[in-house]
């Protein structure tokens, strides 16, 4: 942030007259941050340096975790403050809470760095397809996970090898596991369907999955079937209520979101008036991250912001939508079945889809080796009730000789 403003505030203050200037910062390591060089700005372990000072109009609340960062963001709503953050943990847990007390104050809350970086995307749906109804979200919105998968398919690795890589380059934590568990995502993904359809997301509305069970054999069977496994993130309306699911999912290598790469981020939107809206880009990273946190810099300080937080209900809490459950998601489904190879085994599988009301779109049967045979199918759009139980079905007949692999199919 320090090194951005160092190179580019001249260029802030040309593009809209503002001169920004980080006047203290307050943290549990003081000596290192002097030392790797803080400007002009005053630095110290005590939040009162910032809380009490009448001259600070912004509060950079660069704080992970869901506790001490309620703490400091309503002790700085209460001093008056405006608040700007990447803590979508945070908002997705208190966002109700603190959007709720920033609006008694008369102060703003932004948070466009909350979710994908440096991709400006909560912008753009609200203000860019503020006229649109928006029917779907697609995402890709970790990182992490994008990077491992991505690693799994190009250099043909398994979990445990892809992930380690990512750990030696930076791109994944010493412990993973709120990238890869899906939690990461589902913060996000409750933050953007809170503005896409201007209701309160709680977060066990979000049916979550993360990527730790995939398997390379998992990515050579998506190649097979003409797709990507991504961990999506996916918020949908539809007639009888919400889908909200963040899962591992086959995209078809035809979908923008398959080419979607490596630590990149991709969002795809659907609005009934603009169609299909697609944004790709750093997903986190400190210079991605401090771009996204000055754009909400400029626009509380310019006045904007406040105006768009009186305005929009979805910061006073939105809706009660009806939440779909599994059973009452409507997708494509992929499933993989370890068989013995005999004759009569695809028959009963594809008469048991049959009486379940699965319908298949596409089938595949590996060469059998060693007794054994695998077939893979993916689905047309269904309930997703039908195809789990056809699934648990399959499986309790003794067709298959081990556990059926299920994933979802954009």
């Amino acid at each position: 942030m320090i090194d951005v403003l160092a190179r580019d505030g001249t260029l802030i203050a040309s593009r809209c007259g503002l001169a920004v200037h980080i006047k203290t910062i307050v943290t549990r390591t003081p000596s290192r941050v002097r030392s790797q060089g803080a400007g002009t700005s005053v630095v110290g372990s005590d939040p009162r340096l910032i809380l009490d000072d009448p001259e600070i109009r912004i509060v950079l609340l660069m704080v992970g975790g869901t506790i001490e960062a309620r703490d400091l963001c309503l002790a700085a709503i209460e001093s008056g403050k405006h608040v700007v953050t990447a803590n979508k943990a945070l908002l997705a847990v208190h966002g109700d809470e603190l959007f709720a007390k920033a609006a008694a104050r008369g102060v703003g809350i932004a948070f466009e760095a909350a979710v994908a970086g440096g991709i400006p995307v909560i912008a753009a749906l609200r203000d860019g397809l503020v006229a649109n109804r928006i029917e779907a979200i697609y995402a890709i919105l970790n990182g992490t996970c994008n990077f491992i998968l991505s690693t799994m398919e190009h250099e043909g690795l398994g979990y445990q090898e892809a992930l380690a890589q990512a750990q030696r380059l930076g791109y994944a934590e010493a412990d993973p596991t709120m990238d890869t568990d899906g939690s990461d995502t589902a913060h996000k993904l409750a933050l953007l369907a809170r503005i896409a359809f201007n209701a309160r997301i709680p977060l066990n509305r979000v049916r979550i999955e993360g990527i730790q069970r995939i398997g390379f054999l998992d990515i050579r069977s998506a190649h097979t079937m003409g797709a990507r496994i991504k961990l999506l993130a996916v918020a949908r309306q539809r007639a009888d209520g919400l889908e909200l699911r963040v899962a591992p999912t086959l995209v078809p290598l035809d979908h923008p979101l398959a080419d979607v790469h490596k630590n990149y981020n991709g969002i795809y939107m659907v609005g009934d008036a603009a169609g299909p809206t697609l944004l790709v880009g750093q997903g986190a990273g400190p210079l991605p991250t401090a771009s996204a946190v000055l754009a909400d810099v400029v626009d509380v300080a310019s006045g904007r912001y406040q105006q768009t937080a009186q305005r929009f209900t979805f910061f006073q809490g939105g809706s009660e939508p009806t939440y779909l459950g599994e059973s009452d998601e409507h997708t494509g489904s992929y499933a993989r079945f370890v068989v013995p190879d005999r004759a009569g085994i695809l028959a009963g599988i594809t008469q048991a889809l049959s009486e379940h009301g699965v319908s298949v779109l596409s089938i595949h049967q590996g060469e059998p080796a060693a007794g054994r045979a695998m077939i893979e199918i993916v689905t047309h759009p269904l309930r997703g009730g039908a195809f789990l139980s056809a699934i648990e079905h399959i499986d309790r007949t003794g067709l298959t000789m081990e556990p059926t692999v299920c994933l979802r199919r954009l």
